[in-house]
This record gives C-alpha cells, sequence and structure tokens, in this order.
C-alpha cells in the first residue's frame, strides 16, 4: 500500500503502567508506517508510566512525548490538536546531540496547560542545524487511542483506505474486561445501535438513521479517524475537565461534516477496568489532581464528588452544545428534534443533587462555563434560560403539588365525616347494649316474670286447689 498520507496519533497517558506498554506496542507494530505519534503525559503519579513513555519515544523517532500537569483527558487530546495544528513553539533546551539519548525542548509563550517538557529521540536528528530548526511535522488524519486500549495491527491502514471523500471513517470496537467482572450480556457498541451496513453516507442519512431508530444520544471520539484539515476548519476541541467528553464533540465533530465511512468491523479493544474514570462501581477510585479543590469544596466527600462531576459534565455539555447551535445559528430541526430534549435533561439533572449542596454544586458549574466559553454575554443567557425553563417546571410541580394538598385535604374531611357518623352509631350501640345488659342483669337476679309468679304462694295454693278438684 502506498503511504502518501501521514496519520497523526494523540494518546493520552495516566497511571498506567500496567497496560501502556501493550498499547504503544499495538501503535508501534501497525502495518501503516507513516505515523507520527504524540504521547501526552497527564501527571501520572505512578512509578512507571511516565518512563515507558520516554521508552518508546527513545527507541522510535516518529513519537514524541509531553509531560505536563495533570489537567484530564481533554486537555492531553487538545495539546496534540494544539501541536499538530502548530501552536506551539518548542525551544531547545539541550546544548548537544548525544547517541541513543532524549533531546528536550520547553515550550516558548503560551502555555494553557501547563506543560513541563517535551522529549525527542536524538535519532530523529541528523545534527545540530536539524535540531535548532526542528519544526512540527504536517498531518493528513488524526486519530485518538486511550493509553489503556489497543488496535488491531491493520486498524491505520484500514482506516486509510477508506478516508477518500470523507471527513471520517468510524469503525467498531470490542469490549474488553479486565480484572472486572463480565456483564452476562454484553451492551451493544454504538455503531451497533445504529444498525449500519459497511459503506460511506451523507450526514443527512445519518441523522435519519437516527430519528428512525429513535436515538437521542451519540458520543465520538476514540473509533474513528479524522481528516485533520476539517478538524481545524471548525476549530474543534474537547471540553476539558469533564466526563463524557466524546459527546460533545461527537456532535459537533458530525453536524458539520458532509460524508462518513462506516467501518463496522472491530479495530480496536476498549478495556474497562477498575479505576478508570468512566468505572461507576462504588468501589473508591482517585481523584485527579485538577479537581482536589472541588473535592475539598465537597468536603473531601468521595461518593458527593463523584456525583457532581458526572452532573456537572452532563449540565456543561448541554450549554456548550446550546452554546454552538445558537453561535453559528445551527437551528436545524432534525438535530433539535433527536437531541434537544436529552441536552434539557442532562442540563436540569443538576438540579436533583443532594439539597446539602446544591447552591456549591450550581456554582461550581457555573464558574466551569464561564472557563469554557468566555461569551459573558452568551453564557448568561444560558444560565438565565436554564433558571427560566426550570422556574417554569418548579411551578408546574407546586400548582400540582397544591391540586394534590387540596384533594387531600377534601378527602380528609370527607374521612373525618365518616369518623364522626362511626362515632355516633357506636354510641347508638353501646346506648343498647347498656339496656340490654341492665335487662340481662335483672333477669338472673330475679328470673323471669313467668318464674317470679310460679314462685308466689298464692299461685301454688291455686294449682293445688286445681289438682286436688281433679
Amino acid at each position: 500500500m502506498k503511504e502518501d498520507k501521514t496519520v497523526g496519533v494523540v494518546i493520552p497517558i495516566y497511571n498506567v503502567q500496567d497496560y501502556l506498554r501493550e498499547c504503544l506496542d499495538s501503535v508501534i507494530n501497525q502495518t501503516y508506517k507513516n505515523l507520527q505519534v504524540v504521547l501526552v503525559n497527564d501527571g501520572s503519579t505512578d512509578e512507571n508510566s511516565l518512563n515507558i513513555a520516554k521508552e518508546y519515544t527513545l527507541k522510535d523517532e516518529r513519537f514524541i512525548l509531553f509531560d505536563k500537569k495533570n489537567g484530564g483527558l481533554s486537555s492531553s487530546r487538545n495539546v496534540g490538536i494544539e501541536y499538530f495544528s502548530k501552536e506551539y513553539k518548542l525551544k531547545n533546551i539541550t546544548n548537544d546531540i548525544k547517541e541513543n539519548s532524549l533531546i528536550e525542548f520547553s515550550i516558548e509563550g503560551n502555555n494553557p496547560y501547563e506543560i513541563y517538557k517535551v522529549y525527542k529521540s536524538s535519532k530523529f536528528f541528523k545534527n545540530k542545524n536539524e535540531l535548532l530548526n526542528f519544526q512540527t511535522p504536517n498531518i493528513d488524519y488524526i486519530i485518538f487511542l486511550d493509553s489503556d486500549d489497543y488496535w488491531e495491527l491493520n486498524c491505520i491502514e484500514e482506516c486509510v483506505l477508506r478516508m477518500d471523500g470523507v471527513e471520517v471513517v468510524w469503525f467498531d470496537h470490542y469490549f474488553f474486561y479486565d480484572d472486572i467482572e463480565k456483564p452476562e450480556i454484553i451492551p451493544q457498541t454504538i455503531i451497533q445501535m445504529h444498525q449500519y451496513q459497511q459503506g460511506k453516507i451523507d450526514v443527512k442519512t445519518f441523522f435519519k438513521n437516527m430519528m428512525n431508530l429513535k436515538l437521542d444520544s451519540f458520543w465520538f471520539g476514540w473509533h474513528g479517524m479524522i481528516n485533520f484539515k476539517y478538524l481545524k476548519k471548525i476549530n474543534l476541541k474537547f471540553l476539558n475537565q469533564v466526563l463524557h467528553e466524546d459527546h460533545y464533540f461527537g456532535k459537533l465533530l458530525f453536524f458539520q461534516l458532509n460524508n462518513i465511512y462506516i467501518f463496522p468491523k472491530k479495530l480496536l479493544y476498549y478495556r474497562i477496568r477498575k479505576g478508570s474514570i468512566m468505572n461507576y462501581s462504588n468501589e473508591k477510585s482517585y481523584i485527579p489532581e485538577y479537581a482536589l479543590d472541588d473535592y475539598k469544596i465537597l468536603e473531601e466527600n468521595y461518593f458527593t464528588y463523584k456525583q457532581y462531576h458526572r452532573n456537572s459534565s452532563l449540565f456543561l455539555t448541554a450549554l456548550m452544545v446550546f452554546n454552538f447551535i445558537d453561535k453559528y445559528n445551527n437551528h436545524d430541526d432534525l438535530f433539535n428534534q433527536i437531541f434537544l430534549n436529552k441536552l434539557k435533561t442532562w442540563r436540569d439533572e443538576l438540579l436533583n443533587f443532594n439539597p446539602k449542596y446544591l447552591n456549591i454544586v450550581l456554582y461550581l458549574s457555573f464558574s466551569k462555563l464561564f472557563k469554557l466559553s468566555n461569551n459573558v454575554d452568551k453564557n448568561l443567557k444560558l444560565i438565565s434560560n436554564f433558571i427560566k425553563d426550570n422556574i417554569i417546571i418548579k411551578n408546574t410541580q407546586i400548582n400540582n403539588l397544591e391540586s394534590n394538598i387540596n384533594n387531600l385535604e377534601s378527602n380528609i374531611n370527607n374521612l373525618e365525616s365518616n369518623i364522626n357518623n362511626l362515632e355516633s352509631n357506636i354510641n347508638n350501640l353501646e346506648s343498647e347494649l347498656k339496656i340490654c345488659k341492665h335487662i340481662s342483669n335483672f333477669h338472673s337476679l330475679y328470673g323471669t316474670a313467668k318464674q317470679r309468679i310460679q314462685n308466689q304462694l298464692s299461685y301454688k295454693l291455686g294449682q293445688s286447689m286445681i289438682i286436688n278438684s281433679k
């Protein structure tokens, strides 16, 4: 196969020393070789993640390694997008090229993700002039791989073969359960939910299919290849410090494209394991460094923080999609029919939070919104709509509650009337019972009227005279 297209691979790394080699081996051994690989160590705190990343960067000149402060999965993917977009100016801080060593760079100028150092193998540079004039490589396509997952060895080749005339190639994946109980029924993958056959389709057909299948959710990030020129054109990145970041990214990516190639072949092993950010078991996991302040504000209650992180992420995702719709005036009926109600549910779910923490959670979520989008007027409008919609909802709930209370009061009044009637009947019965008791007592003491007459002397004499006369 002719390898005239360059593929950029972006791999975020955080505390994955047990899985990283398997992931990186699946990249190095791809049948398609024209790769440029960005590793982003997101402040790993385990013993070997960074060292393993350095080891692979040293031995493969296609690799470059960014070591940064912990900022979450999205920030690491965004580092890859920004590097390939030539947004970073790298300053060499290694004076000499030593054989079989790592050349170190720092970031000049704007460094929003606090990148400490950048590493590149000395094998890449033939001389010092090349080192001093090092430039970010040009790429044609970009693909993201999580560092606890791994590819089939022909993954890149299969995608590149199908990139002509489309913005995205979307492939399927396996669920790989690692050190965690495997469910009796393996869930459907999203590509299986959409029930697609292999082939190229346009975006309207894609959304019509979602409507027909009554699907109201979609995500995309790590199971496909993207035309990088298209990604730069729409200026799309991942939302920082949120869960489910691929819901926002996927919706905006697909809404603006023209054609997709559906490839329902399983090319990736998606690992589900203990300790990952997407594991919702009741077991405690780590708190990311970027979330420690929020964790402390929430009284270091792990499960309260976990619920907040999820609810707030859905809230921010919904508002940022609304922001996009308004910004680009994309009020497409099909898009809104599919996603609007689900997004409003995500937005309003924040209000279902524990009342003890609700004000804190609202404050933290509103603050993050202004960090994600610097359009103050638009953000205030989104928050205003959120409050307005929920006031209407709450008023409706209050009216329904008042109606229920009135019905309950009416039922109580009827019940009280029934109780009064019952008490009156009981009193009458008790009175009759007393009379019966009195009569019964009299009879036991004096007998019946007949018995009393028969016991009188005159009655007995009369009976004797009648007998004698006979």
